[in-house]
């Protein structure tokens, strides 16, 4: 089931499709012949394209978001008419002046650190341990760009509160960062994120202290509908109370790949051209993936509203609908986090069962109903055991399941390692309503997880 232009009514009668109905989507399925194409007719036709994909009224209904070239050309080194419209249309979007197109996040993000690093004379900069500068990029911080990180608060599972972020910002004068990066949302404590409000506490606190106020935006888009709920801000007032902004074109909006940082000051960016080419991320073409890119965000800007709508109904009615079922230690079998889910992304955690045990309800379910409940799940454990886990395994010999299975029957042997299953009953998994799953009807997910909860009941 594809998230494509060709999505159109999604037909949920058990005993009329081939395919399940997948609940937990995280990515459109599609080919790269495919993808390919897509981008192709996007070139050929943008505006075409998009009444085609969105339909006349709702292409009227937000046409004044759209980013629409007036010729798509082909850019070089980093210069080109349909990229620097671009560069300027996301910026003017999120209430900046300038904007720098990155084919990935990880550059972006260092390059702005690293430039408030270097005007600062300091190679201090502060994030906490769930952000992706620390979990996701082999230390490129440290090992690559020489910053030296400041932790954020005490416990790396939960948000940190102003306070702790103040106490940083706070620091002695020798000891303060040059930035801080804030992550909005958290998608690793499954997308919470902060109030209005409290940013510009933040905001306010760094201007006064000259630490610069850096902003891990990855699912910015997905957020704003909150602040627009809450406080009545827009993309430009959040941004407004950052230095910086990087922003993804590849996760919510659906792009290939990409991603830009934007800023008031010229300069910045400038600077930031210069650490891009240093990196080696100032290809000879980005022609693909910027219209790649512009179409994901034409045909996705202005859909959050309506997909967080969507995942807080359904969130709220499973869990009233598997209230009953708890584990043995009396946790909710079924529960969500945050709850309810600030935007269309969330964490749904299961309690009391084993992989096995949830995987064969799963194919229960979807056996009798055609309704496949969740993908891939997620050993549920601290952040804290997660990064202890990933060095370790970084620094020791290759994997191997032949000598894991044997150093785990002398565990059980001897009394040192209880069962795998009786450690293995927690778990996680990630997932948004992307355009298809909106279109579900909310009476399926909660049959499908309610179902899902009695099959498990009945193995124990």
């Amino acid at each position: 089931m594809a998230a494509s232009a060709e999505c159109g009514v999604v037909d949920t009668e058990v005993g009329t499709r081939k395919d399940p109905i997948q609940l937990c989507m995280f990515t459109p399925k599609s080919t790269p012949v495919e993808s390919f194409s897509k981008t192709a007719e996007y070139a050929k036709d943008q505006i075409g394209y998009l009444k085609s994909s969105l339909g006349q009224s709702t292409f009227e209904r937000r046409q004044h978001l759209f980013c629409i070239p007036d010729e798509i050309e082909r850019d070089f080194y980093g210069t080109g008419p349909t990229k620097q419209y671009f560069e300027g249309h996301i910026a003017k979007c999120l209430g900046k002046d300038h904007g720098l197109f990155f084919i990935t996040g990880v550059q972006a993000q260092l390059a702005a650190l690293k430039i408030y690093c270097q005007a600062a004379n300091t190679p201090k900069v502060a994030w906490h341990l769930s952000s992706h500068l620390e979990s996701a990029e082999e230390v490129a911080f440290q090992e690559l760009y020489h910053l030296e990180r400041i932790e954020i608060g005490n416990d790396p599972n939960i948000l940190p509160s102003v306070d702790d972020i103040e106490k940083a910002i706070t620091l002695p004068a020798d000891q303060r960062p040059a930035a801080i990066v804030i992550e909005i949302p958290n998608r690793v404590l499954g997308c919470e994120t902060y109030t209005f409000e409290e940013l510009q506490r933040l905001s306010k606190t760094c201007a006064r202290y000259g630490v610069k106020f850096h902003c891990d935006g990855a699912r910015l888009w997905e957020i704003e509908p909150y602040y627009q709920e809450t406080a009545g801000k827009s993309f430009a007032d959040i941004c407004g109370l950052f230095d910086s902004v990087y922003v993804s074109f590849y996760k919510g909006l659906g792009g290939v790949t990409g991603a830009m940082l934007v800023s008031n000051d010229a300069q910045f960016i400038s600077d930031a051209k210069v650490w891009q080419r240093r990196a080696g991320g100032n290809a000879f073409q980005f022609t693909y993936e910027v219209v790649d890119c512009i179409r994901g965000y034409n045909e996705s800007i202005g859909t959050f509203a309506g997909k967080r709508d969507k995942m807080v109904e359904v969130a709220t009615s499973i869990v009233k609908a598997t209230d009953k079922f708890k584990a043995d230690d009396g946790q909710s079998v079924i529960s969500f986090r945050p709850f309810p889910p600030t935007c269309c992304q969330v964490h749904t955690n299961f309690a009391g069962y084993t992989t096995r045990e949830l995987e064969a309800a799963r194919d229960k379910v979807m056996e009798m109903t055609g309704i496949r409940v969740f993908e891939r799940l997620r050993r549920k454990q601290t952040l804290d055991d997660k990064l202890k886990e990933d060095r370790l395994a970084a620094k020791s010999k290759p994997y191997s399941a032949d000598i894991e299975g044997k150093d785990q029957q002398a565990g059980l042997l001897n009394g040192t390692v209880t069962s795998v299953e009786d450690q293995d009953r927690l778990h996680s998994m990630e997932w948004m309503i992307m355009s298809v799953t909106e279109k579900l009807d909310t009476k399926l997910f909660v049959d499908g997880y309610a179902m899902l909860c009695e099959e498990l009941e009945k193995s124990r």
